[in-house]
């Protein structure tokens, strides 16, 4: 009987030191600063190619999340790229909710433009779009484009 209560005891010991070493183990904390440009698009589980001058577009944040936001098109003529959106100002992460917001000044008045964040890691920052048609059926296809730190 008192090996069997032994057996028990020693046991109960051994089970409670093991498995505390999760609080010795360190998580890294990715930072979103960097210059991120645009690889690709995902959607529904393929992979779509960003267009040369989408691949100009670039959303840089400093460690001080100053920064800005660029996104290129194509422009009528042939090789045209245009820049219809260039921001400049203060970024601000919301990692609960997934939200990236920039706060810029415009012909005067304050405004801000809010990406929703899918994921990022040290090399990938995955933002929802739904302004680009990329499986050619119209309709918002709600694709995430995917940039890649620089």
């Amino acid at each position: 009987m008192k090996f069997l209560i032994g057996l028990i005891a020693i046991m109960g010991i051994v089970s409670c030191s093991s498995g505390d070493d999760r609080s010795n183990s360190k998580t890294e904390e990715v930072s979103v600063n960097g210059t991120w440009k645009p690889s690709r698009y995902e959607f529904k589980g393929k992979s779509y190619p960003v267009s040369t001058c989408e691949k100009k577009g670039q959303i840089l944040i400093n460690t001080d999340f100053s920064g800005v936001y660029e996104r290129y098109e194509a422009g009528a003529g042939a090789g045209e790229c245009i820049k219809p959106e260039s921001y400049l100002g203060k970024w601000a992460y919301d990692r609960m909710y997934g939200k990236l917001t920039l706060t810029y000044t415009e012909a005067g008045v304050s405004k801000t433009s809010q990406k929703t964040v899918e994921d990022f890691s040290d090399t990938e920052l995955k933002i929802v779009d739904g302004s680009k048609n990329v499986d050619g059926i119209p309709g918002n296809d709600d694709a995430v484009l995917v940039y890649l730190k620089e």
